[in-house]
C-alpha cells in the first residue's frame, strides 16, 4: 500500500468533489470529515505507531482514506470497516475509493455495529485505533463505544465524530468523566463569534466564580451547565475529539459522575 496513492485519491476528491461508485456513476461528495479532521486522524495514527484500526462508518471514504495513509508502510497494518449500508446506500462509493487507491488492508463488515463490536470482542481481537462516526445517537454512540473500550488495550485511542450534535455532546461529558481515559486531543470549531462571543465570553465569566459559592447540587440547579463546566475547558468547543485509553476499566459497580 502507498501512502501516496492514497493521499492522491483524497486529493483528487477534494479538488473536483466528487466520487465514484462501483459501478463508475459519479457522486456529489457529502457526509464525509473535512481536511482538517483528516489530517487529525492521520497524525494520530502516524504519531503513535497505530497499525491495527477500525471505524464504524464509512460512507463516501473519506476517513478511511486518510487512516490508510497513514498506515502506510506498516507490513502489519489492517483497518476494519464497520458499515451495514456500504453497499446498500452507499453504492460502495467508500470501499470504491480504497481499491482505487490500491489499499488491500481493509475488510469490510456490512452489520450493524451493536451487533459486529461485540463479535470482536468476543473473539479477542485487539485495535490500537478506533474512529466512530456511525449512527449519530447517544445511545448508539454509547454502545460502540461500550465495545470500543473492550477491543483498545491500555494506550489504545477512540476519536469521535461529529461533536456539535447534542447528543454526541452531551455523550464526551460523559465519556470524558472515565477514569482510565484522558482527552488526547480534538478539532476546534468556533461557535461563537464577533460581539456576540465576546458578550457570551464576559457573562460566563462573570457567573463561574460566583457558582463555585454555592454546593455542588445547588450549584447544578441554579447555573447552567455551560457556565458550571464551559465547552472550551472541557475541549467540547470541537468537531472531532480523540481519547486515549491510560488503563484498564476499575470502577466500582455502582460507579457514577454527574455530567
Amino acid at each position: 500500500m502507498n501512502e501516496n496513492n492514497c493521499l492522491g485519491q483524497i486529493e483528487k476528491i477534494f479538488q473536483t468533489g466528487e466520487v465514484s461508485d462501483n459501478e463508475g456513476k459519479m457522486h456529489q461528495l457529502g457526509s464525509n470529515i473535512d481536511r482538517k479532521e483528516g489530517e487529525f486522524l492521520f497524525d494520530i495514527i502516524q504519531r503513535h505507531g497505530c497499525s491495527k484500526t477500525l471505524e464504524v462508518g464509512c460512507a463516501m471514504g473519506i476517513s478511511s482514506l486518510f487512516i490508510c495513509a497513514a498506515l502506510q508502510g506498516n507490513a502489519f497494518a489492517s483497518h476494519t470497516i464497520i458499515d451495514p449500508m456500504q453497499t446498500s446506500d452507499w453504492s460502495s462509493i467508500g470501499v470504491t475509493q480504497l481499491d482505487e487507491a490500491g489499499v488491500t488492508c481493509y475488510r469490510l463488515v456490512e452489520e450493524p455495529s451493536e451487533y459486529a463490536l461485540p463479535r470482536l470482542a468476543e473473539k479477542g481481537e485487539k485495535f490500537d485505533f478506533c474512529f466512530i462516526d456511525g449512527w449519530h445517537t447517544f445511545d448508539h454512540t454509547l454502545i460502540d463505544f461500550f465495545y470500543i473500550d473492550r477491543l483498545l488495550d491500555t494506550g489504545g485511542i477512540v476519536a469521535i465524530d461529529d461533536i456539535t450534535f447534542p447528543g454526541i455532546r452531551k455523550l464526551m461529558r460523559y465519556l470524558l468523566n472515565y477514569p482510565n481515559y484522558r482527552l488526547l486531543g480534538n478539532v476546534e470549531c468556533d461557535s461563537r463569534r464577533g460581539v456576540i462571543g465576546h458578550l457570551y465570553d464576559g457573562i460566563v465569566g462573570a457567573f463561574r466564580p460566583l457558582s463555585k459559592l454555592f454546593p455542588v447540587k445547588m450549584r447544578y440547579r441554579i447555573f447552567s451547565d455551560n457556565i458550571i463546566r464551559p465547552e472550551k475547558t472541557l475541549g467540547l468547543n470541537a468537531s472531532m475529539i480523540a481519547l486515549q485509553k491510560t488503563g484498564p476499566d476499575a470502577r466500582r459497580w455502582d460507579w457514577y459522575v454527574d455530567f
